[in-house]
């Protein structure tokens, strides 16, 4: 079975490229706008993985790293931060984040980070 990978970011260009990427690597992707699409997202399926970005509207990605953090069932879903501010990688790993990359992302860089987390 394939693993499921969703992608948190209110970039379309950079969600699509990475969900194109993904699916032809046979991952099974899911995509949301915003933290809050993020959380209806969990309701519906756990995925494997959250690739989240931390600038968005409605509902940011450390707001949304907080509200997981409420939900047992979510908490051991590994989260990869896609983000421009590097600075903040203390934060990010004291709410359990496995890996953060620097925007603008590295295709190659976080096909790499996805299968490491996943240990695929």
């Amino acid at each position: 079975m394939s693993k499921c990978v969703l992608i948190v970011d209110d970039e379309p260009i950079v969600v699509e490229i990475a969900k194109r990427k993904l699916e032809d690597l046979h991952y099974q992707v899911m995509t949301a706008q915003d933290g809050e699409e993020a959380l209806e997202a969990l309701k519906k399926k756990i995925p494997d993985l959250i690739l989240l970005d931390i600038q968005m509207p409605k509902m940011n990605g450390y707001t949304f790293l907080m509200e997981k953090a409420k939900v047992p069932e979510y908490d051991s879903i590994p989260v990869v931060v896609l983000t421009a501010y590097g600075e903040m990688e203390p934060l990010f790993k004291r709410h359990g984040v496995k890996a953060y990359l620097l925007k603008p992302l590295k295709l190659q860089e976080l096909l790499e980070k996805v299968q490491s987390v996943l240990g695929v």
